[in-house]
């Protein structure tokens, strides 16, 4: 298989945009589909419930029951946001990073002067830095907190993620970053990761941005 990197560049990026459309769509269908079902079948279980002996062996077996289903769901739902993020679509950027940095598990400050859209594969991207980041802060940085910074410069979006951690983070070692990479780069952009030992990780991307493509 070809390298995205070894792609020529305008190619790389309608091939991230129709990879983003097609996760989007997956995502819907999901939500739409599988997930509503499984919503459905709850509310029928919570009926069922209200009419057996609490405390019986049937309730009981039921509670498990739901309560399978409940894990079942939450799993979807992790699922489809990996897939594509709904939020990102209806609420933007910022409210979708902020979702990101509740759910990090360690103290997480977004800070933003992003006021308008940018173009959908651009937010996806940006998207997609913070996540893989925070993931990565989350598992091996043994940080205390971390800053998610989302900025417009006269070239574009910058997105930044920086924690107090271990630092030594090697940017060619994973996958997860290796794709970021080639994402960024897709839309023109360069994503740099700065890790000193003991000092922390700082990754940084600048995707560029018309600003007449800013909605």
């Amino acid at each position: 298989m070809t390298p995205l990197a070894a792609i020529e560049p305008r190619l790389r990026a309608r091939i991230v945009e129709a990879a983003d459309a097609e996760r989007q769509r997956l995502e819907r269908n999901l939500h739409d589909g599988a997930q509503q079902r499984l919503v459905s079948l709850g509310l029928m279980l919570s009926l069922l419930a209200a009419q057996l002996e609490p405390g019986s062996e049937p309730a009981q077996l039921l509670a498990d029951a739901r309560a399978e289903l409940a894990s079942s769901v939450s799993e979807l739902r992790d699922l489809a946001r990996g897939l594509h993020p709904a939020m990102l679509s209806t609420c933007g950027l910022v409210a979708a990073v902020q979702s990101v940095a509740d759910r990090a598990g360690i103290p997480a400050r977004v800070t933003s002067d992003v006021r308008r859209r940018a173009p959908a594969a651009v937010e996806v991207a940006a998207y997609y830095v913070v996540c893989e980041s925070v993931t990565n802060v989350a598992k091996y940085a043994d940080a205390s907190s971390v800053s998610i910074d989302l900025a417009l410069d006269g070239r574009g979006l910058v997105v930044e993620v920086a924690d107090d951690g271990v630092g030594g983070a090697d940017a060619s070692a994973g996958s997860g970053l290796c794709g970021l990479t080639a994402r960024v780069e897709a839309l023109g952009g360069r994503l740099e990761v700065v890790s000193p030992a003991g000092r922390g990780t700082t990754v940084r991307a600048s995707i560029p941005c018309a600003p007449s493509a800013m909605v």
